[in-house]
């Protein structure tokens, strides 16, 4: 998660724990995790520190060529329409602030559920 308010990253982080199957790496720059490049699997981007649409949309397009299955969501405050759009185009979820607590949650859930339908599909039969 890239963001600058630590509520937020606190909400993800809450979320996490209470599936136990997660960790949450926090970066407070986009530039930060383009040069601190997770390591493993990557269940999903949240990119939420308010970088301009430009930035924000070459970020979504390394992000994809570099991690193709992992799903991208973009916090962006409510309005701000150029944001949403480059987030979509991107393919990335786009939430507006304040992200509610059940957002967080319904979002993690849906794509804990969706990564392991993918990775049942994917084992070899026996």
């Amino acid at each position: 998660m890239v963001c600058k308010n630590k509520d937020e990253a606190d909400q993800v982080a809450s979320q996490l724990l209470q599936v136990n199957s997660a960790t949450l790496i926090t970066y407070r720059r986009s530039e930060d995790l383009l040069l601190n490049r997770p390591a493993g699997e990557v269940v999903l981007f949240i990119l939420a520190d308010g970088d301009n649409a430009a930035v924000l949309g070459r970020i979504l397009k390394w992000l994809h060529y570099r991690w193709p299955d992992s799903p991208m969501a973009v916090v962006g405050d409510e309005g701000n329409d150029e944001m949403e759009i480059v987030a979509r185009k991107g393919g990335a979820y786009f939430l507006t602030r304040p992200v509610a607590q059940w957002k967080w949650k319904s979002l993690i859930q849906y794509l804990l559920k969706r990564r392991n339908r993918k990775t049942t599909r994917a084992k070899p039969a026996q």
